[in-house]
């Protein structure tokens, strides 16, 4: 029996809370150039959460609202996101940086690919399912980078994921993910570009 929606909303909770920063190991940090980023299109309201821990300006739909709020797991700051209760498809947000990592140019796609698989196993992709995660390149805003996406679950949830591990230019390298209910990430397109597309580093 599929879980009711409060149900599915409460995994995306407990992954945010408790879980998120599990997708991102400090040793696993080391172009689809998406057609969805249209730098042209007009914005409507956003909400813009300036992160000093992370070095990030993370901008955060606002009609209607998601909670945003910083965690920490292991010692390291996360930025998470949550739609709001009347939002359909329920979805969540991780933001992560290391501010601290000089990697290489040559270095990204290696480790940009060990996240993206660290992640996918985190959603309950055994090892071999992992390794089969394409990994494309992708551009958000001033981001360049590479991003995965596949179906994985949590807590009996069938899940879509996205990730993607970027930087601009040679600045230090980030890692996003936003996950909801099994296909229903298109949906989630207009919100991916508008956030995503919009984060800029604080200095």
């Amino acid at each position: 029996m599929k879980p009711q929606p409060q149900a599915r909303r409460r995994v995306l909770a407990t992954l945010l809370s408790a879980g998120a920063a599990g997708l991102w190991a400090p040793t696993a940090l080391a172009q689809r150039l998406s057609p969805r980023i249209d730098p042209t299109r007009a914005l409507r309201e956003m909400r813009i959460h300036k992160v000093p821990e992370l070095g990030l300006e993370i901008w955060l739909e606002n009609q209607p609202p998601w909670a945003g709020a910083l965690i920490t797991e292991k010692g390291r700051p996360i930025f998470t996101a949550q739609s709001p209760d009347a939002y359909h498809p329920p979805s969540a947000m991780t933001f992560a940086t290391w501010p601290g990592e000089a990697v290489p140019q040559a270095q990204m796609s290696t480790l940009a690919l060990t996240a993206i698989r660290s992640a996918a196993t985190n959603f309950g992709l055994n090892a071999g399912q992992a390794r089969g995660v394409a990994v494309l390149p992708a551009q958000y805003g001033v981001l360049q980078g590479s991003e995965g996406e596949f179906a994985g679950y949590a807590q009996g949830v069938d899940m879509d994921v996205r990730v993607f591990v970027g930087r601009q230019g040679e600045r230090f390298p980030l890692a996003l993910s936003i996950y909801t209910l099994r296909g229903k990430m298109p949906h989630l397109e207009e919100v991916v570009r508008r956030c995503w597309g919009s984060i800029a580093y604080l200095s």
